[in-house]
């Protein structure tokens, strides 16, 4: 027996078309041509799209991911309102394949057609948003969230340094930091206006929107839906912490002394984004930093990045709606919900130099993803009970009207009515899938042989790797879930930054330290695993 919720709506695969149950009457036949073009408003949503290259993105099979995102990002190149999400999933497929052009290609494309955006008054924003009430949210073009903009330049930003350019990874991150305030200065009256073209698209239909969320069955299906997500909150005026920490890298990097002073500004706010138990290497780097600015010299570092998991993804919920007529009391209506992704690896270990840092939270992507869907649902709702509602009544309405004078041609409104619905009544999927959940970061003196293991939760080991011993390095890894291939990238400055004097040496733990002991990096201490591993120069893995 069907409930008022479909937890999962059965959808058709890309290319075939549902079959909507209608009445059967003589003269059906006449109707086929009606059908064809009616079902050729029917979708794929973009889960369904990116299943192949999702698939063996997560198995850390990133060239096969590559090959599948090829084909269709050439397929989405037209396409005036999914473009921009098919460039940001390639820019990532890619640039995990180590296919650097063609990342920097794709996000140059989004970044390109995002910024056009950036200019736009509130009002211009929701405008299409508004036309959307007759059809669904899947029509209206794809600009980006804010967290899009933001990790679609730092990502560029990070190719950049992957190919020793700090100029344009500045400009990048400069850029990233421009998104952000453009969220802080608009996006809330965005959302206020959209909310206000919601109420008002209530009230020019006559359907009391307001009522609705007071049934029962609304009311039940919406809170089991979205109450679980209400916790999540994001940073603190729409910032990255992750974005925040590269530009400080690369001003570091710069050399120059005035960057470096923006640097220490830079782990400062990233110290006072995070909770206290993950602020050790920001704070640390933030010390060295400013240290600098005094005269001292820059610690010769290396610095440990992996994105692990995967981000959110949406999914569709029916959930049956009232119309306010005794004929036809309740509609269904397609509801997105945030889905948190498991299988992620929880922490690392960085080890070199007789010396051992285990790994804090640098950034929840989970939060950032999850506050803005937060701030856009109130409006979602309601668009979406309007957007079902209105297209229901409607067609009841001209069916009524039809079969009094004519039975017959009733048959066709019924028939051209179902099909409509069935073609408009989507939730909008869109979400940039292959972002990770969180983003783990730790720091370590440049160790005196240039050689680095980081050990993932659950016990595999990468490495050794070959890092600056006189120098800073960053050490990047991409690992979409726990046991997958991880993509990995090493980016090597000689020259900045000078080698700590030699440490006195410490007895190996006992046992490992617990997350809650790793709260103070230079606390932690180990053997160096590296003594008795080969060398190796792998810098990307896929």
């Amino acid at each position: 027996m069907q409930t008022h919720i479909e937890q999962h709506r059965t959808r058709h695969a890309c290319g075939t078309a549902p079959e909507p149950h209608v009445p059967v009457a003589t003269g059906l036949r006449t109707a086929l041509p009606w059908v064809a073009t009616l079902l050729l408003l029917v979708g794929c949503s973009h889960q369904d799209r990116m299943k192949d290259v999702v698939a063996p993105f997560e198995r850390g099979d990133y060239a096969r991911a590559a090959e599948a995102v090829g084909p269709l990002l050439k397929d989405r190149q037209d396409s005036e309102k999914d473009r921009t999400i098919y460039e940001l999933e390639a820019g990532a497929v890619f640039a995990a394949a180590g296919d650097l052009t063609r990342s920097m290609k794709a996000y140059g494309i989004a970044d390109e057609r995002m910024w056009e955006y950036l200019d736009d008054a509130p009002e211009v924003r929701i405008s299409e948003q508004a036309a959307a009430i007759l059809t669904n949210q899947t029509i209206i073009a794809y600009v980006g969230r804010p967290h899009d903009r933001i990790m679609c330049t730092t990502y560029q930003g990070l190719n950049h340094l992957a190919l020793g350019d700090l100029g344009a990874a500045g400009v990048s991150f400069r850029r990233a930091l421009e998104w952000q305030r453009d969220a802080i200065e608009k996006h809330q009256k965005e959302i206020e206006a959209l909310e206000q073209k919601a109420k008002e698209a209530s009230d020019s239909k006559s359907y009391d929107s307001k009522a609705a969320l007071e049934d029962a069955k609304v009311k039940e299906g919406l809170e089991s839906a979205y109450g679980p997500l209400r916790e999540l909150r994001g940073y603190a005026d729409f910032e990255i912490p992750y974005a925040t920490y590269l530009r400080a890298l690369q001003q570091v990097l710069t050399g120059r002394t005035d960057d470096i002073a923006q640097a220490t500004v830079g782990f400062r706010r990233v110290a006072g984004m995070l909770p206290k138990q993950d602020r050790s290497y920001a704070e640390e780097a933030a010390l060295a930093t400013e240290r600098a600015t005094q005269g001292a010299a820059l610690p010769a570092t290396v610095h440990i990045l992996v994105e692990s998991g995967m981000a959110p993804w949406l999914r569709e919920l029916r959930i049956d709606i009232p119309l306010f007529i005794r004929q036809v009391p309740y509609v269904g209506a397609a509801f997105p919900v945030l889905e948190l992704k498991g299988g992620a690896i929880a922490e690392f270990t960085a080890a070199g130099g007789g010396q051992s840092r285990r790994s804090l939270v640098l950034t929840d992507m989970d939060r950032v993803i999850g506050d803005d869907f937060n701030r856009r649902l109130p409006a979602i709702i309601t668009m979406t009970l309007v957007s079902s509602a209105t297209k229901a009544i409607a067609t009841y309405f001209a069916q009524q009207a039809v079969y009094r004078d004519n039975p017959n041609a009733a048959i066709f409104v019924a028939l051209a009515g179902a099909l409509y619905q069935v073609a408009t009544n989507s939730a909008d999927l869109r979400t940039w899938l292959t972002l990770p959940k969180q983003v783990l970061y730790a720091s370590i003196p440049a160790p005196a042989d240039g050689r680095l293991v980081v050990q993932l939760a659950g016990g595999r080991s990468i490495g050794p790797l070959e890092v600056e011993s006189s120098g800073t390095s960053i050490v990047h890894l991409r690992v979409p879930i726990a046991g997958a291939e991880p993509a990995l990238r090493i980016m090597r400055f000689p020259g900045v930054g000078q080698p700590a004097p030699p440490a006195a040496p410490t007895a190996p733990a006992d046992a490992p330290a617990t997350p809650s002991e790793a709260t103070d990096p230079a606390s932690i201490a180990t053997t160096d695993p590296t003594a008795s591993l080969p060398p190796t120069t792998s810098t990307t893995g896929g």
